[in-house]
């Protein structure tokens, strides 16, 4: 049987069926015959041809041997073991056939899965050891990156890292690829950041700033990551395998839905501008666990001696004479758990108490 046989048993017609009992009422019928008959029989001449050749290739029509042009009806059951039977011989054949493919193709899957496994080791995770390499990846990496650039970076940019990154960035831009990043507040007083953000916001660049960072991470097309390694302090660990990529991305995702929006210009031409609620916020909520100078001054990305000026400011406005008074007024006064609420707001309702 080949393909063009396959599917006969689906083309009987309503015209084939009248065809072929008006040839079992009279015993036989020639071809002229037929197609005379079309319109008693319901059908067109073309109807009836097609039914005719139906008929004949399901062999419930057959040619007499005596009188070739005359067309014997047949019954179904002789029509099966001549048409059907072989078929079904044909499918069993190819069932065996099928099930060998199987089990031979089959016993190559441990062979396969072994060796992703090894693949996925080999490449799903990449250390790279030192800086000068890290830098060569990303760039090659952002020189790949086709749709999207999502990232966040901790701290504040060296002059010299901004002087490298700066012209990569503006290039990615205006090669149409979406850019998405996340800093800390601290950016927005830093005179090199903000230019640095102001030129990238001017290409298009969607920037948000945050109180804290737990630390960098690029991720390029939502197909590889970057994060810092922590066995090595100049190192990287890029990351290819998708559902750890994904789930990198949208935790991203989660801090920068929160984040507050840059401004390339805040409404004093300088300062925090909308982050200085959050801001003055995390000093309150460390101050209220007890945190010292130092690690409020690392996790904000301040210096020691800006974060003790930060607290100082809170405490005046809270009217508060030690770290742990400002900390329980504040806490009084709702100012942890509101974040609508701001410093000076708190400060005005404990006046009223």
């Amino acid at each position: 049987m080949n393909d063009s046989d396959k599917g006969w048993y689906s083309v009987l017609s309503p015209v084939a069926v009248k065809l072929y009992e008006w040839s079992l009422r009279r015993g036989g019928i020639s071809r002229a015959e037929a197609l005379e008959a079309a319109p008693g029989i319901g059908g067109s001449v073309a109807d009836v041809s097609d039914a005719l050749r139906t008929l004949i290739e399901l062999s419930l029509l057959r040619s007499s041997l005596s009188e070739p042009d005359v067309l014997l009806p047949v019954s179904p059951e002789s029509a099966i073991a001549e048409v059907v039977n072989p078929i079904e011989v044909d499918i069993k054949e190819r069932e065996q056939q099928v099930g060998g493919l199987k089990s031979q193709l089959l016993s190559l899957n441990s062979l396969y899965f072994q060796s992703r496994q090894a693949r996925n080791r080999r490449e799903a995770i990449d250390v790279i050891s030192d800086a000068e390499s890290v830098r060569s990846v990303l760039a090659k990496e952002a020189r790949a990156c086709s749709v999207e650039v999502f990232s966040a970076h901790p701290g504040i940019f060296s002059e010299r890292a901004i002087e490298r990154s700066l012209p990569q960035g503006l290039e990615l831009l205006r090669r149409g690829v979406r850019m998405r990043t996340l800093y800390q507040h601290p950016v927005r007083v830093s005179s090199m950041m903000r230019h640095r953000l102001t030129q990238l916001a001017a290409e298009g660049c969607e920037i948000r700033t945050c109180e804290e960072i737990p630390d960098r991470i690029v991720i390029f097309d939502r197909e590889v990551a970057f994060i810092p390694d922590r066995m090595g302090s100049d190192g990287a660990v890029a990351v290819r395998e998708p559902s750890t990529v994904d789930f990198l991305y949208r935790g991203l995702e989660q801090a920068w839905s929160t984040a507050v929006p840059f401004e390339d210009r805040s409404p004093s031409g300088i300062g925090y501008g909308a982050a200085r609620s959050e801001m003055k916020r995390a000093i309150v909520r460390y101050l209220a666990e007890g945190a010292k100078d130092e690690l409020i001054a690392h996790r904000l990305s301040i210096s020691v001696r800006t974060c003790r000026r930060h607290i100082a400011e809170v405490m005046e406005e809270l009217e508060a004479s030690s770290r742990f008074q400002a900390g329980v007024l504040a806490m009084r006064a709702g100012l942890l758990d509101d974040e609508a609420v701001s410093v000076s707001e708190t400060s005005l309702r404990l006046s009223r108490r």
